[in-house]
């Protein structure tokens, strides 16, 4: 692991309020701790706190002072982690992530194993690098899998909403794919969505009311909206409902096989996205984004941006 000489350091980033519960959060990181210490590894832990520290925070805290940083939550604490880092901090330190949230896309996009929390601090003991790309929004970097307009967008948001309110959080943490059903369900009836033009680099021009632009091909946690999609190869991929064709779009996505009569698919590594009606919502990652609605963005890739310790 990494060879001998100088004490090193790990980071721990734990998220107590992810899918998997504060309990099983804990238990994982004692495991890895002690997996650490027998390597001869000093180790920071830190809890994320929904009015406490968060990820911002605790990097800006303790990234200077370690050589390894590991997240133990969902993709939302990942992509915090990785956005916090200064560029001399992210070619320095390797990133580490032990899933324990809903979705899991990066673990199930790089296979790092979703149900065997021995197996993914294993991962993370083993020291493998593998450089990872991210998604830029006028040219700040902000998502690491995914950005979507139109239908899943507002799914998300939807979601988001709910899980804010006592009663719907409940049902959330009784069954969150269930949840997310009825609520995408719900979503296909509204009647109107924003038309959004999307242009690529090479300047090809087209209307959508969703898209979705990837760095991963997988989708949630099963589907895959962009199959030929690599967080390491430089691009983002796309893929465009066409008009009137929303629920074959989502239903194609969700079983892996998106349909060329549904939707147009492609790459690029720069999209310029201009609401034509109305205002448009986004979701990164399975979160809502931030500063919306929105009438112009940027999407773009920056290649290389940090490394993640994945499978070999």
């Amino acid at each position: 692991m990494y060879g001998a000489g100088v004490t090193k350091t790990a980071l721990i980033i734990a998220n107590p309020t992810a899918k998997r519960g504060e309990a099983a959060i804990q238990r994982v990181v004692a495991k890895l701790t002690a997996g650490y210490e027998t390597a001869g590894w000093q180790v920071i832990t830190c809890y994320t706190e929904r009015e406490g520290p968060r990820e911002r925070q605790l990097v800006s805290q303790h990234a200077d002072k370690v050589q390894s940083i590991v997240a133990i939550g969902g993709d939302g604490t990942v992509r915090e982690t990785v956005l916090a880092m200064t560029d001399a901090q992210r070619h320095r330190i390797p990133i580490g992530f032990v899933p324990a949230g809903n979705a899991n896309v990066l673990a199930r996009e790089v296979g790092i194993p979703i149900d065997n929390e021995d197996a993914a601090i294993a991962i993370v003991l083993a020291g493998h690098q593998k450089q990872m790309d991210v998604g830029a929004i006028d040219g700040k970097a902000t998502f690491l899998l995914m950005l979507d307009v139109g239908y899943f967008a507002e799914v998300i948001h939807a979601v988001a909403g709910a899980r804010s309110r006592g009663i719907t959080r409940w049902l959330y943490s009784l069954g969150g794919d269930a949840f997310y059903t009825g609520i995408g369900l719900l979503k296909l009836l509204k009647p109107n969505r924003a038309k959004v033009t999307i242009t690529t680099d090479d300047q090809e021009s087209f209307i959508a009311t969703s898209v979705a632009i990837a760095n991963a091909h997988v989708y949630a946690k099963t589907g895959s909206f962009c199959p030929d999609a690599d967080p390491g190869d430089g691009m983002l991929n796309f893929n465009a409902a066409k008009p009137g064709k929303t629920f074959r779009y989502s239903l194609a996505a969700m079983r892996g096989k998106p349909k060329q009569a549904a939707s147009r698919t492609g790459s690029s590594k720069r999209f310029a996205l201009r609401a034509e009606t109305k205002h448009f919502i986004c979701q990164v990652d399975g979160d809502p984004l931030a500063g919306g609605p929105f009438t112009e963005l940027i999407v773009e890739v920056l290649a290389n941006h940090y490394s993640l310790l994945a499978p070999r």
